[in-house]
């Protein structure tokens, strides 16, 4: 009997030994920006998770739990010791990011978690909780699937484990490590209580995002800048003169981005890339998943700056392109999705609010921000691969009026994307700011593609009334370009 009750208390022991030496607690301070007020930010709130100690005394933790942060604190499991940390390296798009300890010495005597082998549907591991007291919480997780999907601030889509585990309710968020035979092997990122149901980072993203992380040099994950449809309507197929099986349809083509720039077109037929044949639903068989999408060929293998290799088939005769993986199509766009960490842009003159378009603003509607936010905005949000803008001609928009004397009449627009002021076309806010400033005297005349049309106001007084705004609605500046 004591035998016994000594290997359980020594099984134990190794368990919290696992926790003081491979997780810490991670507590931020979170305070976004307030899209529609951007001269100020929202209340702040509090965020806990998890995060993974690496081997060399740095800590990995999901973007999510420290986007748009004001501190950043690492807690040891079971103790009061605290220390302030910063962000290294973050991937809003991967949902991952590196911490480093502002003192060196916090993290002493942890050894870390090593990244272990990629998992498949059917495998188990565990996630780890922490109690309050700093005891480590196994909870048993089977992995259900194995695929590309999206993750929160994503479009494209990255490889996923879809996992299915009980997590009994704690204070943390559920930033929590997947472990297998005391190995790191995903990141929970998101989980459902009623169906016990999450999704998780896998081991092969994290892994090529530390390999990226290590050389100082953070660079992301490539982009291939195409839109493209399955073949396999047969009809379809003897349309665009495509071979008997395989392949898919590229129906947008980004010039930008590493297929446009490698000579891919619209019309072509995509048979194999980087040696890996593509079926007609765009999957490819990956030597760990088996049939996986595309993205993760094109996304997660290489790394930004690779040679990238295709096989097409154009109007039925088949030819190789090559050229090299970057992020263009995702970095240089009109109007950029993400949005974190930094102030937006804007500009207030006469109480007109003038901002550039972003997905953040749009996402400032809410959960169902395609019905709510202006139609025009969203339309031009969500069609702007169709539509190609000029990736250096950014949206231009009034957002809002801020009810003053000088614009009597005005005050209830709101939406208007601005085409000119005086003549001149707008194709940024630093440009909008250099018209403004040079107009002294007489109307500033505002031209909208929406209703109605135009709006005038008298320079001279703009410029008068500036400051009395200023203090009216308490903006700190009255432009952040």
């Amino acid at each position: 009997m004591i035998l016994g009750l000594f290997l359980a208390s020594a099984a134990w022991a190794a368990e919290q030994d696992e926790a003081q030496g491979s997780v810490v607690r991670v507590r931020a301070a979170i305070q976004p920006y307030d899209q529609f007020r951007p001269w100020q930010k929202k209340a702040p709130y509090g965020l806990n998770g998890i995060g993974v100690v690496l081997p060399g005394g740095k800590v990995l933790v999901t973007a999510a739990l420290v986007a748009n942060r004001t501190e950043v604190g690492l807690e040891k499991p079971g103790s009061a010791e605290k220390c302030a940390a910063e962000v290294e390296a973050i991937d809003y798009e991967a949902n991952l990011a590196v911490l480093r300890p502002e003192k060196a010495e916090f993290l002493k005597g942890f050894k870390g978690l090593a990244l272990g082998p990629a998992l498949k549907a059917g495998d188990t591991a565990e996630v780890w909780q922490l109690e309050r007291n700093g005891e480590l919480l196994r909870n048993q997780a089977e992995i259900l699937t194995v695929g590309v999907g999206r993750y929160p601030n994503d479009e494209a889509g990255f490889l996923q484990y879809g996992v299915r585990v009980s997590l009994p309710k704690r204070d943390d968020s559920y930033t929590l490590p997947l472990i297998r035979q005391n190995q790191l092997v995903g990141m929970v990122m998101m989980y459902d209580r009623d169906s016990q149901e999450g999704t998780a980072i896998p081991g092969p993203m994290i892994d090529r995002f530390l390999q990226d992380v290590a050389d100082g040099k953070y660079e992301g994950f490539p982009t291939l800048g195409v839109s493209w449809t399955t073949l396999r309507d047969p009809n379809l197929r003897e349309e665009v003169k495509a071979p008997k099986s395989g392949g898919i349809l590229v129906t947008r083509v980004n010039p930008r981005g590493t297929a446009g720039r490698a000579g891919l077109k619209e019309g072509d037929v995509i048979l194999s890339v980087d040696g890996m044949k593509l079926d007609e639903d765009g999957n490819y068989r990956d030597p760990l998943y088996g049939l996986t999408a595309i993205g993760n060929l094109v996304r997660v293998r290489p790394k930004v700056g690779s040679q990238a290799k295709f096989l097409v088939s154009r109007d039925g005769k088949e030819m190789e392109l090559a050229g090299t993986y970057d992020r263009r199509a995702r970095d240089e766009a009109a109007i950029p999705t993400l949005a974190f960490d930094t102030q937006p842009r804007y500009l207030v003159l006469g109480g007109l609010v003038f901002q550039q378009l972003t997905g953040a603003y749009l996402q400032e509607w809410g959960e169902k921000w395609t019905e709510r936010a202006p139609q025009r905005l969203v339309e031009l949000f969500s069609f702007q691969q169709e539509k190609r803008p000029d990736p250096d001609k950014k949206v231009v928009f009034l957002s809002q009026v801020l009810p003053a004397a000088i614009n009597l009449g005005y005050q209830h627009y709101s939406g208007l994307v601005l085409k000119n002021v005086n003549g001149t076309e707008i194709r940024s806010l630093a440009q909008l700011a250099e018209v403004l400033d040079s107009v002294k005297e007489g109307n500033l005349i505002f031209e909208f593609t929406d209703d109605p049309g135009k709006l005038v106001l008298d320079a001279s007084e703009v410029k008068a009334r500036q400051e009395e705004i200023r203090k009216a609605y308490g903006i700190s500046e009255l432009r952040k370009l």
